[in-house]
C-alpha cells in the first residue's frame, strides 16, 4: 500500500493523537530528488516530540543534508495508538521526509541517548520489518549503526546494532559517505566502517567470559572516541525544522560550546564530551540572529552542558539584548551555576519576568559535596539565593541526588537542613526540591561503584519526606534507575532480555515514568536466570564490558579521582587552573579552545 495515501486517505489521521507527529512538512524542511542520493535514515528512538527537540540530531540532519549526494531523513518511533493502526493495515515504520519504508535506507543511524529507550529501538526495527538480530540481516537490509553518550558502553545491545560510533558526529561524515558511495556489498561496506575511527563492529570481536563473570569482547586495541578540533569550524543549522506541534523545547537553539571540564565525579556527560570547545561571540550572535530571522521563534536558548561557564557570554548577551527587547523574544540558558554570576545573567535576561531559578548543589552536606567534586560551599548556597531573592526571584527549584558513593544518613539529613534553612531564614515561598538517585555511569569515576538497591533508596526517601514541611518534593522512581544502572554497565548477556522485555513483555516508551513497568523486566530477569548483584554491587575487576571504548581519559586519572573522592579531596576545572592530566588533550593534541581568558 502506499504510505502517503494511507496517511490522508484513511482516516487515520482523525484517529490518532496528534497526527502532526507523522505527516512531516514542516516549515524549512528540505526535500530532495531521491534518484541517485546515498539514502540515510537518522533515527530517534523516541517520539516526535522529543526527537525534535534534539539539537544534535538536528545538526545531523543538516551537516548530511550538505552533502549534495546524500539525502537524510527523519524517523521516530510513533505512539501506541499509530503503531497498532500501522499494524493493523501492514504499514512499515517509515521516514517523515518521503513516506519510505526504512528498510529502503541504505544506512540507519540510531541516536542512543539513554539506556531506556533500547526496548524502542526492538520496536522500531520489528516495526520496519529489518531483522532485529544484526546476524540475521542480508544484503537487502540497511546498515544499522548507533552512537552517542550511551554507545560508551555498547555492549547491552551490541546483538542488534551493526556498528558503534563515539565521538562528535560531524567528524564522521565525509568517511560514511565514501565509503557508501563505493561499488561494494553490503558486508564490505561493513568491514570498510569496522577500519575507519571511532567505530566499534561486534561481529569481529570473539567474547570471553572473565573471572568476575562479566563477558567483554576480546581486543588487542580500544576504540578511541572522535573529536572535532574546533566547534567555530563546525557547520550549524540556522534554518531548523520547525515543527507544527508543541515539542518539549519550541526554540531556536545555539549551540555555544560543547563539553565541560568542571569534574562532577557522577557525571557521564562531563567526561564523554571533553575538552570545552568554544564557538567565539561573533559566531554566536550571528547563528542566533539567523536563526530566529529563519525560524520565527520568540524564545532562543544558548546551549551547552554549563551555558553560564561560556567565557564571553555578557558580550554575547549585551550585542543580542536590543534585538530581542525590539523583537520581544526571550532567552534562556539550560543551566543554572551556584553563584552571583548566575543570578546576575538570569536577572538580565529575565527582565521582569522573574519566574523561578534552578539551582543544583546534588548533595546537601559539605562533606558529600567534596567527594562528588561538587566545588560548593553552604555559605556560597545560601549567599547567592539570598542575592536572588533581593533581585526580585521569589522561586526556585533545587536538585540533588541520593545514593551517592559513601553517603550517609546524615547526608540524606542534610538536604533537609539545607532546604529547611533556604525557607526560614531567607524565607523563599516556592521552594521544589527534586532527587534523582545516583546511577554509575561507565567511564566516569563513580564507574564500579554500587548501585543502592530500592529497599535502601525507600529507606531514604522517607528521611527525605521531612522536606515537604518547607517545600515541594520530587523524587525519581527508583526501580525505573534499577534497569538504568543495569542497562548501563551491562554486558552482551542483557540482549536477550531486552529483546524479550519488548517483544514478549510488550514493554515500550520505559523513560516515560507513566510507562515504565517494573514487574516486566522483572519477569524477564528471573525466566533468564540474570544475576542483576553483579552489575550493581560495587565492581572490582578491571575487565569491564564498556573498556573496548576508550573516551580517551587515562586509568590513573580516573583512578586517582576515585581516591581522592575516597579522601573528601575536590579538583579544580582545567580552564582556570593547572591541567589534570585526564589525558583527552594528551591522547590527541586537542586542547581547550576558550574565546576569552578568565580567572576564577
Amino acid at each position: 500500500m502506499n504510505i502517503g495515501k494511507w496517511l490522508f486517505a484513511s482516516g487515520v489521521l482523525h484517529r490518532v493523537r496528534k497526527p502532526a507527529r507523522y505527516i512531516g512538512g514542516e516549515y524549512n524542511l528540505k526535500i530532495k530528488k531521491v534518484e541517485n542520493k546515498i539514502r540515510i535514515g537518522l533515527m530517534f528512538p523516541d517520539l516526535y516530540e522529543v526527537g525534535m527537540s534534539h539539537t544534535g540530531f538536528q545538526i545531523l540532519i543538516h551537516s548530511f543534508n550538505q552533502k549534495e549526494n546524500v539525502f537524510a531523513e527523519r524517523i521516530f518511533l510513533p505512539w501506541k495508538d499509530m503503531i497498532e493502526e500501522m499494524k493493523n493495515a501492514n504499514i512499515p515504520l517509515y521516514t517523515l521526509e518521503t513516506y519510505t519504508p526504512i528498510k529502503k535506507m541504505d544506512l540507519i543511524g540510531i541516536t542512543l541517548q539513554y539506556e531506556l529507550s533500547y526496548t524502542n529501538i526492538i520496536h522500531a526495527l520489528k516495526l520496519g520489518n529489518i531483522p532485529i538480530y544484526s546476524k540475521d540481516r542480508t544484503e537487502n537490509d540497511p546498515i544499522i549503526i548507533a552512537g552517542g553518550p550511551s554507545a560508551s558502553n555498547p555492549e547491552p545491545i551490541a546483538d542488534f546494532i551493526d556498528a558503534f560510533y563515539n565521538g562528535d558526529g560531524e567528524a564522521v561524515i565525509d568517511d560514511l559517505i565514501e565509503i557508501l558511495s563505493g561499488d561494494l556489498t553490503r558486508e564490505e561496506k561493513i568491514k570498510r566502517i569496522y577500519e575507519t575511527e571511532g567505530f566499534y563492529v561486534p561481529k569481529y570481536y570473539k567474547l570471553k567470559e572473565t573471572e568476575s563473570g562479566f563477558v567483554v569482547p576480546d581486543y588487542e586495541k580500544r576504540i578511541k572516541i572522535r573529536k572535532i578540533r574546533n566547534l567555530n569550524n563546525m557547520a550549524f543549522p540556522t534554518e531548523q525544522i520547525v515543527p507544527k506541534i508543541r515539542t518539549i523545547h519550541n526554540r531556536a537553539i545555539v549551540e555555544i560550546m560543547r563539553g565541560c571540564n568542571r569534574g562532577c565525579r557522577f557525571c557521564h556527560a562531563g567526561f564523554y564530551y571533553r575538552p570545552v570547545r568554544e564557538r567565539t561571540a561573533e559566531k554566536i550572535i550571528k547563528l542566533s540572529l539567523e536563526t530566529l530571522e529563519k525560524t520565527g521563534y520568540n524564545e532562543l536558548s544558548l546551549l551547552s552542558l554549563s551555558t553560564l561557564d561560556y567565557t564571553d557570554l555578557e558580550n554575547v548577551l549585551n550585542e543580542l539584548e536590543p534585538f530581542l527587547k525590539e523583537n520581544r523574544i526571550s532567552i534562556s540558558l539550560p543551566s543554572s551555576r551556584v553563584d552571583k554570576f548566575g543570578i546576575e545573567i538570569g536577572s538580565k535576561i529575565s527582565g521582569a519576568r522573574k519566574t523561578g531559578l534552578t539551582f543544583a548543589p546534588e548533595a546537601g552536606s559539605q562533606r558529600l559535596r567534596d567527594v562528588i567534586n561538587k566545588n560548593i560551599s553552604e555559605e556560597e548556597i545560601l549567599n547567592v539565593v539570598e542575592y536572588a531573592k533581593k533581585s526580585g526571584w521569589r522561586r526556585i527549584k533545587l536538585y540533588f541526588m541520593i545514593g551517592l558513593p559513601t553517603e550517609t544518613e546524615e547526608d540524606v539529613r542534610a538536604i533537609v537542613e539545607l532546604t529547611k534553612k533556604i525557607k526560614k531564614e531567607i524565607k523563599i515561598k516556592d521552594i521544589t526540591v527534586n532527587v534523582s538517585i545516583f546511577i554509575p555511569k561507565p567511564h566516569t569515576p563513580f564507574e564500579k561503584e554500587r548501585f543502592y538497591q530500592p529497599k535502601e533508596i525507600k529507606e531514604k526517601i522517607k528521611i527525605l519526606n521531612e522536606v515537604k514541611r518547607f517545600a515541594k518534593l520530587k523524587v525519581h522512581d527508583p526501580y525505573i534507575s534499577l534497569i538504568e544502572a543495569l542497562l548501563s554497565r551491562g554486558d552482551r548477556r542483557l540482549s536477550e532480555l531486552i529483546y524479550k522485555v519488548a517483544l514478549e513483555e510488550n514493554a515500550i516508551f520505559d523513560e516515560w515514568d507513566e510507562e515504565f513497568d517494573f514487574r516486566k523486566w522483572a519477569r524477564k530477569i528471573n525466566e533468564l536466570g540474570i544475576d542483576t548483584k553483579k552489575y550493581l554491587e560495587k565492581i572490582e575487576t578491571n575487565e569491564l564490558p564498556w573498556k573496548i571504548i576508550d573516551i580517551l581519559l587515562k586509568d590513573d586519572f580516573i583512578n586517582n579521582e576515585m581516591k581522592k573522592a575516597t579522601d573528601g579531596k575536590t579538583t579544580d576545572d582545567c580552564r582556570w587552573d593547572i591541567c589534570t592530566l585526564c589525558g583527552v588533550c594528551i591522547k590527541t593534541g586537542l586542547k581547550n579552545i576558550l574565546v576569552k581568558r578568565v580567572e576564577k
